[in-house]
């Protein structure tokens, strides 16, 4: 019942306050729906335009994922296109226990398909906690086919690459390594990584309800980019025979370490780079670090003896004296100082000519030479032969040396840099050096990279020899060799000599640096040469550090010098100036000259071998013969096997590659009409008949390949710098 308040003007003030009452709720309705809607708007508006990209990115991750397709990294290879890294690919399976809607079967499957037991799958897949698992690393494709179409939401098997070296330790600081990214870290690996890997692409997936993914029609696949294939100037046999015998004359000589450098002087092409010890790059763990170094170009060292080829030169280049000119050698001591140390011979000789203190290794005489010839002029030839600055080489870690200017010389560093102390150099600073020398006194950049294969296996990139400066005349080189061959033939590297092939050479011994001073126990022995004298095309370094048997580089460097020379000469008879001792004295008409089939055909190849009477033997895979064993030219028996080895080249792969024909005999004028007619780049020395050729007949190159021919006589250039 209503209550009615009956005094005066009440009720009337009760109806006034209610109505007041219900007009504030009502406000304060309107207030809050206003507010609520407002609020909405601006969630709209932070919904559609301010946040729009940013919910779009959110919702699109949500159902697309972006799948990055690596390249195939590019393959290594020998000059005989022998195959020195690959490429192989390992899977990783992976989880994520949060999605997975019945780990139970997901587990059975995995564990039979890969071989495990089902509970230590279930132990990934039980804790939920987790997004990410990895069940199992480096599974191999004969195993990761077992998962081919089974799709299953959380469940990943990740395709990784990874480098293989085909032939483990050979050359392994030259070509280094990769990361676990496939990236390159060291060596030719690291230097050229950018050719070598390509670029990535990619694929986007749409994932339905269920998880399950498919590819996302609106965006095209885009295809990776695979790496190029660098073909190197490194022969891998030549790169076998340097490790091993390397190996074995470390051993013999109990040495800490050894280095190998094999060059062809007239091109300054890298044949073989050997560091002992070594690396496997496919068992990394196995090795420390520093032992992933290339030391041939990392690595310095005071030269000793090897550089006395500075101030011999040098002086018969100036006219100073002449080969037969005799140089007063002080009985073995020379106090050129009362106040400082005399410089002394190892044999006392009361004079020697200029031929006979280099096959002697006088350090007297190299000093006076040097001091004949003053610190400008002598400073000017060390700079000329390469000492002192980075040769160029496309290897990483490359060191300049050390050759000090003459403003920073003492009163003692010339006679002591005139053989070799007070300076530091790298092995193959000392290497190219000679082999100007033995390239008629004309310096080449060395290079390793010989030319690039694209995707489609086309030669491409194809990288000549350059040469730096000319250092010394041509007569000088001549009597330089002549010194080198006396060396050999009857001075200090008599242990280094091969019957029937003429020989040049130097060797070195310097004592190392212990603790700051000059060790007496403790040296650096090394013998440099090349063969044949007359017409220098292998030239080698050899360096043992610290050998305890021997110290001597004639006694220790040399035997390892003949051994690997010996191995290489006996795989071709072009070095051999009488055939006879070198190969089996062959009489009769059972013995005949094994034929070139190289960069043949192997239906091509076989045909010849037979109608030479030859046994054919193959290896590797492909159609092109890439090598043969024995090599062209050597006496053989008939019905005698031939080893050829196949390279896996397809038949158009060739397209970008030709064989050098024979033009030995020739004019020099008709030689370079044929060689250009053949789609090569003619580079003639001299004039009158071609007496030789590189690269030889037969040998397969790339086309535009520089082609050198040697004429009969050779000019002579007056630029000496």
């Amino acid at each position: 019942m209503e209550s009615y308040d009956y005094r005066p003007g009440r009720n009337e003030d009760l109806r006034i306050l209610q109505r007041q009452q219900s007009s504030v709720r009502m406000y304060l309705i309107m207030v809050l729906f206003m507010a609520g809607f407002f609020s909405i708007v601006v969630k709209l508006f932070v919904i559609q335009v301010r946040d729009a990209e940013k919910l779009q990115e959110l919702a699109r991750i949500q159902y697309e994922s972006r799948e990055i397709i690596r390249p195939m990294r590019g393959l290594i290879l020998d000059r005989n296109l022998s195959i020195l890294a690959s490429n192989t690919t390992e899977y990783t399976l992976a989880v994520d226990p949060s999605v997975i809607k019945r780990p139970d079967t997901v587990a059975h499957f995995i564990a039979r398909a890969l071989g495990m037991p089902h509970r230590s799958v279930m132990k990934h897949l039980r804790d939920t906690t987790r997004q990410f698992a990895i069940i199992e690393k480096r599974i191999p494709e004969s195993i990761a086919s077992r998962f081919d179409g089974w799709d299953c939401y959380g469940v990943r098997l990740r395709a990784v690459p990874r480098r293989k070296y085909n032939f483990n330790a050979l050359a392994g600081p030259v070509i280094g390594y990769t990361n676990i990214d496939n990236g390159g870290q060291s060596g030719i690996e690291l230097e050229m990584d950018d050719l070598l890997s390509g670029k990535e692409g990619f694929i986007v997936y749409q994932r339905n309800a269920r998880g399950s993914r498919r590819p996302e029609v609106d965006y095209p696949k885009v295809e990776p980019v695979n790496g190029r294939s660098v073909v190197l100037t490194i022969n891998q046999v030549y790169q076998s025979i340097a490790e091993e015998e390397l190996a074995k004359g470390v051993e013999r000589h109990d040495a800490e370490s050894g280095r190998c450098i094999i060059l062809q002087p007239h091109s300054g092409e890298v044949l073989a780079m050997a560091n002992f010890p070594s690396i496997d790059p496919n068992k990394l763990h196995e090795y420390s670090p520093e032992k992933a170094r290339n030391r041939s170009v990392t690595d310095l060292y005071e030269p000793g003896s090897t550089f006395k080829i500075v101030a011999m030169s040098a002086a018969l280049n100036e006219d100073l004296h002449g080969p037969e000119d005799r140089i007063n050698a002080e009985n073995g001591c020379w106090v050129y100082n009362e106040n400082l140390k005399p410089i002394v011979d190892d044999h006392p000789y009361a004079s020697l000519t200029l031929r006979g203190a280099f096959e002697h290794s006088s350090n007297i005489v190299s000093a006076k030479l040097a001091r004949e010839l003053g610190d400008e002029r002598f400073y000017k030839y060390a700079r000329n032969f390469g000492f002192g600055v980075k040769t160029g080489i496309e290897l990483p870690g490359e060191l300049n040396g050390d050759l000090r200017k003459p403003l920073d010389w003492d009163g003692t560093t010339l006679n002591y840099l005139a053989f070799g102390y007070g300076l530091a150099v790298t092995p193959l600073q000392i290497a190219c050096a000679y082999a100007a020398i033995a390239n008629d006194g004309v310096l080449m950049r060395p290079f390793i990279r010989k030319y690039l294969l694209d995707q489609d296996r086309k030669v491409v990139d194809v990288i000549n020899s350059q040469v730096v400066r000319r250092v010394v005349s041509s007569e000088t080189s001549q009597i330089m060799r002549e010194f080198m061959q006396g060396v050999v033939d009857s001075g200090t590297a008599k242990q280094a000599r091969i019957e029937g092939v003429n020989i040049g050479g130097k060797t070195g011994t310097s004592q190392r640096l212990v603790n700051g001073s000059y060790s007496n126990t403790s040296h650096v022995a090394s013998f440099v040469g090349f063969f044949p004298v007359e017409n220098p095309k292998i030239l080698i370094l050899v360096i043992l550090d610290a050998p305890k048997r021997g110290f001597y580089g004639g006694a220790t460097a040399g035997p390892i010098f003949r051994k690997i020379a010996m191995r290489i000469i006996n795989s071709s008879s072009e070095f051999a100036k009488k055939p006879e001792p070198l190969y089996a004295s062959f009489k009769g008409n059972d013995h005949i000259r094994v034929p070139n089939v190289k960069g043949m055909h192997v239906d091509v190849a076989r045909s010849v071998l037979k109608a030479h009477g030859f046994n054919l033997e193959l290896s590797g895979k492909g159609v092109l013969v890439a090598s043969q064993l024995p090599e062209e030219n050597t006496l053989a028996t008939r019905r005698q096997i031939v080893n050829v080895r196949l390279v896996s080249v397809d038949e158009d792969s060739t397209d970008g590659l030709q064989r050098v024909p024979d033009v030995v005999g020739m004019s020099l004028r008709q030689a370079m009409n044929f060689i250009k007619s053949m789609n090569l780049e003619p580079s003639p020395v001299g004039s009158g008949v071609v007496r030789s050729q590189y690269p030889e007949a037969g040998a397969l190159v790339p086309k535009g390949s520089r082609c050198t021919l040697d004429g009969e006589a050779r000019a002579v250039s007056a630029n000496l710098y």
